[in-house]
């Protein structure tokens, strides 16, 4: 059985490439799971993360990083990725991925209505999350921290989880097309925000 490795980065601080990557390297990689935000007592969140777990080796994506020390608890010799980005580069990430799309999971999280014209709300949020995790796990060797443009290659992943075979290949990483640059302009926004808000009926 692999040891587990828990990515509790924010998303869009490069957290689905360490998905791609953490699957080359053979590990079962758990997505978002929003039903982590419907538990009111510490016992029973950690009753469904341990069932939960048992058959995977890995997770990422929201909302599993704001529950690093309930995983740390239940898995102590884990392996723990804080993935991380410039908060002034995550912020614009965010907004040009979101924009006023109301998510639901994200309101709990962030406690207002969407992400754009919310920023100072959503960056609050974010800088104190990573500030909390390093401070949590100081001086712990099974904690690293991964930063998009300095150390997110399979050399750090693969040193970190003890992996000899480096894989010989590119890291896994967006590709920058012109869909993905649609999102810059402001009314582009604004009508897939509308889209996604009616047919979801946020």
């Amino acid at each position: 059985m692999k040891q587990k490795v828990f990515v509790i980065g924010f998303q869009k601080t490069g957290t689905t490439s360490l998905e791609h990557a953490l699957q080359n390297l053979g590990y079962r990689v758990y997505g978002g799971d929003k039903n982590l935000l419907k538990f009111s007592d510490s016992q029973s969140l950690k009753e469904y993360i341990q069932q939960l777990m048992e058959n995977w080796d890995a997770v990422q994506d929201m909302p599993w990083p704001l529950y690093y020390k309930e995983l740390y608890q239940l898995f102590p010799d884990a392996k723990f990725i804080l993935s991380v980005r410039p908060t002034d580069k995550w912020i614009r990430s965010v907004v040009k991925y979101f924009a006023s799309i109301r998510v639901p999971m994200h309101q709990k999280i962030y406690n207002v209505p969407c992400a754009e014209g919310y920023e100072d709300r959503y960056i609050e949020v974010y800088d104190q999350h990573n500030q909390y995790v390093k401070a949590f796990f100081e001086g712990k060797s099974n904690f690293i921290i991964m930063e998009q443009g300095h150390n997110f290659n399979y050399d750090t992943l693969c040193k970190f989880l003890g992996i000899e075979d480096i894989p010989a290949v590119a890291f896994p990483h967006a590709r920058n097309n012109k869909k993905r640059k649609l999102p810059n302009y402001k009314l582009y926004r604004d009508l897939r925000s509308l889209y996604w808000n009616f047919k979801k009926k946020y």
